[in-house]
This record gives structure tokens, C-alpha cells and sequence, in this order.
């Protein structure tokens, strides 16, 4: 797709936009951000834009609120699930918290399945065979309606839901809802949720792999990565976690996460893997340390299970030394995975250095912030390929649902061109910020791949530029502000959309620490994230415009200099 033929961004401070599946969210202040992380906030923006994995949209609601009417009382509340195996994992979770504290009891957990008819043929290309109408299966789990927190936060972090497109389609055949199984759920392969369209999955499979063996750092591979080596998931945590429920059977006693990764990466090893050992700085002295855990663990007949990176991180753009770790995994047999959803697929090769590769395709491969999806990928040229692809192939079921799909698809097809301007927009962006940066000044530092400590291990994994794409360091960097009454006047003062996500068409701002870490803000402070950052998403809107809004921001951030 040129260039030209891409669909242009709303313009800058445009109002909500009616997107029922939005994974953005405008908030007009710092400060209505921060009382919505804190949950003091309901605003009717957030409830239709947030994202689906985070908060459930209305046809979500609709479908849990007619299982409780329907199947439920007056004081449950339930999460409806698309396999069985989730609503299984739900109740553990809820029942036996990976923190050792309190859990509901059993009993106060009730697992049920239901049967329902969807419409099959708007799913499946026009020649298909398959009927109108297709009976599937949900799984609902019903918990204390106290306890609504606790089951929102699994459904956060494993990203299994049900999301907005499905719910919609569910909505419309309820009153063909009817109990099948109640409480005897089976930890086995059920039928698929939705009749699965093959077409556009095999579309997506067969893009990431193109786009993965597009332009390699080492030139030709000997084998390339084929499409049965893709697998697609309702989202970027789902894949994160499933791939962590894959690795369970691997051998080793701990996983470890190097460097400072996106907070549910981290949360979803510290709950879900063996045990989970976290350096967070990712610098060479740690990358020392890390190598003695190693040889002490190796002296007493025990090894790692895998070591989780990013390329880059989120949100201090930061890159660890993924050729050492490389190195490290060879000499000492762990699985190296790198999550390179901020660098991408079209500015980084990581297949030289991981054995598996996740990423988030709801960030810039949809580009759009209309649609959710994830994927695992498994490195063909991996000495553990096959054990791989059969301990994740083993657990495996397609829940990418097929709108979800069909969306996905049609947004992936642009994803090269979008990229391109995303990188000439942050650049340009950071070489405008940059030198405003100082002692005296109220922005103290930009977090970016290019201008960081790290950059030299960033610049060794980007592929070389080709005729038809220029490489760069992505979309996203990262201000940090001398004190908070400086970020939120820039942030305030800032027009562009405010929101949690990332590479959208349209550019986004956050306040990093205060929404993420809300609770946690002297923790992070730790591994060197102010509460002061915010983050930025930078769309394709045009250069110019961008460059005018950020420093009009900067003027905001200027008055508030106290002067002695």
C-alpha cells in the first residue's frame, strides 16, 4: 500500500471517537487519569473506549449480565470465557492466588458451559460450506459479587476474555442460550468458539512470517519461518500467557525477565511461571550477575526455563544485550523469548537471538486501535523448534475471533507505510524535544532507542534499509519532567488524544507511573520510572503539527518554572 493511500488521522484534539472496540482512551487531564486508576472515577469515554482486555464494554456487560439473570442470583457476578480451560484456570486463580494470600473457596466458585447458535456465514469467505447458523459453547464462571475486582484482574492479565465484537454477535442470538454443562467443566479440547475463518487466518499467519523474514540482519536464512509457525491469540497477553502455561513442562525451576518489561509481562511470570527471578535494569552489571546465577545454578545440577526481553522496552525504550543473552542461552539451554512489539517487525530482526517471538498485534501491525489480537512465533532455526511447536502446539486453541480477524487483516495490509511515518514522526520529534533538555529546563531527559545507553544493542538487532522501507527506532518515547506540576501542564496542555495504547493512527499520550503504577509508585521510582514520565505514541499525523502542539505543551510546562 503507498504512502498516499493511507487513511489520514483525524486531526489533532479531535473529540472520542465512536469505536465500540477502541484499545485508546481520550481523558481531557493528568488528573482524571490518575482518580481512573485509582477507580474514582466512571467516565463514559472510558467505558467506550478503554481497552477490552482492561474494562468490559457494554455488549460484554449485556452477555454477563444476562447469564446472571439467566443462570445466576442477585449477589454473583460472572466472566464468560471462550474455552473451557480458562474458566478452569479463573477459578484456580481466584481459589489459590499465586500470592499465598486468602482465596474464595471452592465452593463460591461455580463453572458452568452454555450452548448458543451464532451466524456462521458472515464469518467464512462467501464459498464456504458452512451452514448459517453454528452451535458453540461459553464458559461462564460465577464468583461473589464482592469479589468482582479479583476476577477482573485475571481477566486483565491473561487477556482470555471475550471481547467487543464477539459479545456483539453473542447479544444477538441470547435467547438461543441454553445450559449444557453446569459445574463439571472439562480440562480438555472443547469445540472451536466460532466457526473459524481459515482464509484470513492463514492471511495473517503468512504476513507475520513474511514480515519476520523481511530484510534479516545475518542476509538469507537458511530456513524461513513458515505460517505453521505462527499462532494467533485474542490478544498480546493472551499470548504472553499461554506461552508461559506452554513453557510450565519445560525444564528448568525459574524463569527470569531481564530488563524493565511492560508490568503485566513481569506479573504474568511472577503468577503464572515456576518462580520468576526479576533483574530490572537490564545493564551490563546485571547481565554479570544474571551469568552467576547461572553458573551457581548449573554447579548444583538446576538451570533457568527461559529468559523473557524486550526490544525495546516499555516505557523506557531501553534494549538489553540480546547477543550475550544469546550466547548465555546456547552455552547454559534456556529459551530465550523476546517480545518486540515497540521496535516491531518492520525495525528489528530479534530470529538471530530468540527462540520464540511475541508480540502485541493490537500496537502498530493493526495500527488502528479497533481491534485486539497477539502472536507466538517460533523461531524454524531454533535447536528447540520442535519441542516448541509441541509444547505450545499441545495447549493450543484458536480464540482469535473471526471479525476480530477479518479486522485485523484488512488494518495489517498498511502496516509497513504506517511504520515508515511513525519513525520519521518520533524522530523528529525527539531531535525537536532534545535539546530542550537540561538542568534548568522542566523536561530533565527523552527515552528513546537512539539517544539511550543501550542504543548500540537497539541498533544491532535493526534490519538493513531497503528500497522500499527505511528502518528506524519506532513510534514511542518517553518524557520525563522535572516534578509533577510540570508533566501535568505538558500533559494537560498537550492536544493530542490521551490514552493507554500504542501505535494507533492517531498520537497518544500518557501519564506513565501514575495510571500503570498507581499503587506502586515508590517501586518502580526504584528501577528509575518517575512518576513524572509521560509516555508518547506518536501517529502519522503531519510532522509539522505534531512539532507545533508539543511545543506549545512545553510552554505550559515552562510556566510552571519556579523561579528563586
Amino acid at each position: 500500500m503507498a504512502i498516499e493511500s493511507l487513511p489520514k488521522p483525524p486531526p489533532l484534539g479531535f473529540p472520542v471517537p465512536n469505536l465500540p472496540h477502541a484499545v485508546s482512551v481520550q481523558l481531557p487531564t493528568w488528573q482524571d487519569m490518575i482518580d481512573f486508576a485509582h477507580g474514582k472515577s466512571r467516565i463514559r469515554t472510558v467505558q467506550q473506549g478503554g481497552y477490552p482486555r482492561t474494562f468490559l464494554h457494554k455488549p460484554v456487560e449485556h452477555v454477563h449480565q444476562f447469564c446472571l439473570e439467566k443462570f445466576g442470583n442477585k449477589n454473583e457476578t460472572c466472566f464468560v470465557f471462550p474455552d473451557a480451560r480458562y474458566a478452569l484456570a479463573c477459578q484456580k486463580y481466584l481459589c489459590c492466588p499465586p500470592d499465598g494470600g486468602d482465596g474464595l473457596d471452592v465452593h463460591d466458585v461455580r463453572l458452568i458451559s452454555l450452548d448458543f447458535d451464532v451466524d456462521a456465514r458472515r464469518h467464512v469467505p462467501a464459498d464456504s460450506a458452512i451452514a448459517n447458523i453454528a452451535r458453540v459453547t461459553m464458559h461462564a464462571v460465577f464468583i461473589p459479587a464482592d469479589e468482582f475486582i479479583k476476577g477482573l484482574v485475571f481477566w486483565r492479565l491473561t487477556g482470555c476474555g471475550i471481547f467487543s465484537r464477539q459479545a456483539e454477535d453473542m447479544v444477538k442470538r441470547l435467547d438461543t442460550v441454553s445450559l449444557s454443562r453446569g459445574n463439571e467443566l472439562p480440562d480438555l479440547p472443547d469445540q472451536a468458539p466460532i466457526p473459524i475463518n481459515e482464509e484470513i487466518n492463514d492471511l495473517i499467519r503468512q504476513r507475520i512470517a513474511d514480515l519476520l523474514d523481511r530484510a534479516p540482519i545475518e542476509g538469507p536464512r537458511p530456513v524461513n519461518v513458515s505460517a505453521n509457525d505462527v499462532y494467533l491469540y485474542p490478544s498480546g497477553m493472551s499470548a504472553i500467557y499461554n506461552l508461559t502455561q506452554a513453557l510450565l513442562a519445560w525444564p528448568g525451576t525459574r524463569t527470569v525477565v531481564f530488563g524493565f518489561p511492560y508490568e503485566l509481562t513481569l506479573k504474568t511470570q511472577q503468577d503464572f511461571a515456576k518462580d520468576c527471578t526479576f533483574f530490572g535494569f537490564g545493564t551490563p552489571n546485571e547481565l554479570e550477575q544474571f551469568e552467576l546465577l547461572l553458573s551457581d545454578l548449573a554447579a548444583r545440577g538446576d538451570m533457568i526455563q527461559s529468559v523473557w526481553c524486550e526490544c525495546a522496552s516499555n516505557p523506557l525504550l531501553r534494549t538489553v544485550n540480546l547477543d550475550r543473552i544469546r550466547q548465555l542461552a546456547d552455552r547454559y539451554g534456556f529459551v530465550v523469548v523476546v517480545d518486540d512489539t515497540i521496535g516491531s517487525f518492520a525495525n528489528v530482526d530479534v530470529l538471530g537471538v530468540a527462540d520464540v517471538v511475541v508480540t502485541s498485534l493490537t500496537k502498530s501491525f493493526s495500527g488502528f486501535a479497533d481491534v485486539m489480537a497477539g502472536s507466538v512465533v517460533v523461531n524454524p532455526a531454533s535447536r528447540h523448534h520442535q519441542h516448541l511447536h509441541t509444547a505450545v502446539g499441545s495447549i493450543y486453541r484458536n480464540c482469535l475471533y473471526s471479525a476480530d480477524a477479518i479486522k485485523l487483516e484488512a488494518n495489517s495490509r498498511g502496516f509497513l507505510p504506517r511504520a515508515a511515518i511513525m519513525n520519521r514522526n518520533a524522530s523528529h520529534l525527539v531531535s525537536v524535544m532534545h535539546p530542550l533538555c537540561s538542568d534548568d529546563s522542566p523536561l530533565r531527559h527523552i527515552y528513546y532507542p537512539s539517544c539511550c545507553w543501550s542504543s548500540e544493542n537497539y541498533r544491532s538487532r535493526m534490519r538493513p534499509r531497503t528500497a522500499d522501507f527505511v528502518p528506524g527506532y519506532g513510534g514511542l518515547f518517553t518524557l520525563e519532567f522535572r516534578d509533577v506540576a510540570a508533566a501535568s501542564a505538558f500533559f494537560d496542555s498537550l492536544d493530542v488524544c490521551k490514552g493507554p495504547s500504542l501505535g494507533a493512527h492517531v498520537t497518544l499520550a500518557q501519564p506513565y507511573v501514575q495510571t500503570v503504577f498507581a499503587k506502586e509508585k515508590a517501586w518502580a521510582a526504584g528501577y528509575g520510572l518517575s512518576e513524572a514520565i509521560v509516555r508518547i505514541s506518536v501517529g502519522i499525523e503531519a510532522s509539522a503539527a505534531l512539532e507545533k502542539v508539543f511545543l506549545k505543551a512545553m510552554d505550559a510546562a515552562e510556566a510552571t518554572q519556579i523561579l528563586p
